[in-house]
């Protein structure tokens, strides 16, 4: 009497690998393009709600509360890079200008209130390199420099998709963010256009 066995010939197991391969080899690129959105969300979302806060600080306190790069989450870097992190910190108005640059000095009354660490696969660029300050009742504290009249700062993030490029790429699959801040300190967050630049 012959014994029948149960399981999988080994043709059986190459063709479901080999089938098992196919899918995967075609689902992977439309993941990698999720999760560089995401990555992109993440990093712009971040990015305005420190903005929104340093904002709603400088009401709350009646202070400057002011937000810039920084490399090491202790000092600002006096960059328009704002991958490698950024912090935000109060100073006193009657004491300090509103282009001060973070000092851990007691004597200079600043107060650090929160550091972002360095971004990931991600560029974020500021449209200049200098302190952003929000005044006592919310307002972007102008600089000269800044010559917008509607929205005189503004960040830009973009995926960075293509090998270590330190500027991240605008495409039609990964597009790119733009934050602006008016001259009352609102933050508005718009989706770049194709073929727009990943800097403001």
């Amino acid at each position: 009497m012959l014994v029948k066995s149960r399981g999988f010939t080994l043709l059986e197991l190459l063709v479901t690998i080999a089938i098992a391969a196919i899918l995967v080899a075609v689902a992977l690129p439309s993941f990698k393009g999720t999760i560089q959105r995401h990555r992109l969300r993440s990093a712009a979302d971040n990015l305005q709600a420190a903005v929104d806060y340093a904002r709603a600080e400088a009401v709350l306190r009646a202070s400057y509360v002011s937000l810039c790069a920084s490399a090491d989450a202790a000092t600002c870097s006096g960059t328009a890079t704002y991958e490698t992190g950024w912090i935000v910190y109060a100073h006193p108005v009657a004491t300090t200008a509103a282009t001060d640059t973070y000092d851990a000095t007691a004597s200079k009354g600043m107060e650090m209130l929160r550091a972002n660490q360095g971004l990931n696969q991600v560029s974020l660029r500021a449209s200049d390199a200098a302190v952003v300050t929000f005044g006592q009742q919310g307002q972007l504290v102008p600089l000269a420099s800044r010559t917008n009249a509607s929205q005189p700062m503004a960040f830009v993030v973009c995926a960075v998709t293509t090998g270590t490029a330190a500027l991240g790429q605008n495409t039609t699959a990964v597009p790119g963010t733009r934050i602006g801040i008016s001259t009352a300190g609102a933050t508005a967050g718009t989706k770049l256009n194709a073929g727009d630049a990943c800097t403001p």
